[in-house]
């Protein structure tokens, strides 16, 4: 694994963290999941990206923030 993306994990993984301290919601492929697991995800994918959706509440704050995997072609 390379440098660049060792280091590129923790501020994920505080972002992800803040999220959920703030109650936002977590998912990763669509299911419930945590900063930690989000975070390695991202980090071990070699034949794909994660994309980031975000939803928003009533109010236009974040409600929740999935990650699906997206396979290059």
């Amino acid at each position: 694994m390379s440098q660049v993306k060792k280091k590129s994990v923790k501020p994920l993984r505080r972002e992800l963290e803040s999220y959920r301290d703030k109650g936002i919601e977590l998912y990763l492929n669509g299911a419930p999941s945590t900063p930690k697991k989000i975070a390695k995800a991202c980090q071990i994918a070699e034949d794909g990206v994660y994309m980031r959706d975000y939803t928003e509440d009533e109010e236009g704050h974040i409600a929740c923030v999935s990650f699906d995997f997206i396979r290059n072609t």
